[in-house]
């Protein structure tokens, strides 16, 4: 699972060959890998690399097949299985180190391919500036062996050559000037003859496979790990950005989750601090008010404390006192209605037997400085040796 998503990362689901044939024209193919499947995406032929690039998606990677008149073959019969002594059986006076080679063989009989290095590593460099990565490449119709086995036919044409095979090995090549158009089912799908090297090509690099041996193996690792660290850098700045993103969207719907939250706390402080401040406003008003009414309670209760001891003290034996209001209250007491006061006034009921010592006593009241006037409300017998008074005494307002 993670190898298959790791090719995915690198490589996507679209594979691409592309054929420099000796026909003067590029042929390319590009393979579609849905699941297990593999399927022809779309194929063309250009006449230069800027066509090829303009049909290509952007920073597609492909695998080259270099089989133009750059490219010298050779097929020879020999049980030599060494590489270097087949290469000079094939090129006796080959300098070696300014060519890459590559080797198809099958038994005896032996398909070499060679190419000066500068022509394959300058197309290789065109192919870069076009954003189209090379990541291998194969010389002639080496490659024809990767498709060889899927073809049902005895003998078969590639874009410049009819191959001839007995048992699923390759016995002959045979470079034709006039080519056929033919098409050949491999493995469930029909591929053009001028497309078999393309298609064998991307399917080569598709599934991580050669079967040739050549002397460009370091630069075709080297084509791979290019291409990879280029890709891991792409996509990394990709995904890299892609999670910076996520983690700034998720920083906003959770900057503005906390955000909400705090303008509500924000704005609940507020109506509390207004509230706050309103009844801290009130407390104040409630304990001024407060403070004034036990200075007033409290004055008036030492005052009536005095007042009541004076007049009790000046009560003759013969009079007896039923009731004592001071301050009496002016109407009944309602809810949510102020109390009324009769203020500096004093109302006495009680029992006279005598009524010269009552008029006495009155006059006695009306003595005291803090004593204004004493008014009789009210003076009825209640039997034949008892009066019934009520008395009003109105006090100095201090």
């Amino acid at each position: 699972m993670l190898d298959t998503l790791k090719t995915y990362l690198l490589y996507g689901n679209t594979y691409c060959g592309i054929e420099h044939n000796s026909q003067y024209t590029i042929e390319a193919i590009l393979l579609q890998k849905k699941k297990s499947e593999v399927v022809i995406d779309t194929s063309f032929v250009a006449k230069n690399i800027e066509e090829i690039a303009q049909h290509l998606p952007k920073k597609q990677h492909a695998f080259l097949i270099v089989n133009n008149d750059a490219v010298l073959s050779k097929y020879i019969e020999s049980n030599e299985k060494q590489s270097n002594r087949l290469l000079f059986e094939a090129f006796p006076n080959l300098k070696i180190k300014d060519f890459y080679y590559e080797i198809d063989s099958h038994g005896s009989f032996h398909n070499i391919a060679i190419c000066r290095k500068s022509t394959v590593d300058k197309l290789v460099e065109v192919y870069k500036k076009h954003n189209i990565t090379i990541i291998g490449f194969s010389l002639g119709n080496a490659k024809t062996s990767f498709v060889n086995d899927f073809i049902e036919s005895p003998t078969y044409y590639t874009s410049n050559a009819l191959l001839t095979k007995e048992a699923n090995q390759i016995t002959g090549i045979s470079l034709v000037d006039t080519i056929p158009e033919q098409s050949y089912l491999v493995n469930g799908l029909e591929v053009k003859n001028t497309q078999l090297l393309t298609f064998a090509g991307a399917l080569s690099y598709m599934l991580k496979s050669k079967n040739t041996s050549s002397n460009f193996d370091e630069e075709e690792t080297k084509l791979v790990e290019d291409f990879h660290q280029k890709r891991f850098f792409s996509q990394f700045l990709l995904f890299g950005l892609g999670f910076i993103l996520l983690l700034l969207l998720l920083n906003f719907f959770i900057f503005n989750s906390y955000y909400s939250a705090v303008e509500s706390m924000k704005q609940t402080a507020a109506v509390n601090g207004s509230q706050k401040e309103r009844l801290l406003k009130l407390k104040a008003v409630v304990d001024e008010k407060q403070k004034t009414v036990d200075d007033v309670l409290k004055n008036s209760s030492s005052r009536s404390s005095y007042y009541i001891d004076a007049i009790a003290n000046s009560l003759p034996n013969t009079i007896q006192l039923a009731e004592l209001k001071y301050q009496p209250i002016t109407k009944k007491i309602k809810k949510n209605t102020a109390i009324r006061l009769t203020q500096n006034t004093i109302i006495i009921s009680g029992i006279s037997t005598d009524s010269n010592l009552l008029f006495n006593w009155i006059q006695t009241l009306e003595s005291f400085d803090w004593i204004v006037k004493v008014t009789p409300v009210n003076y009825g017998s209640q039997s034949k040796t008892t009066s019934e008074f009520t008395l009003k005494i109105e006090m100095s307002d201090e």
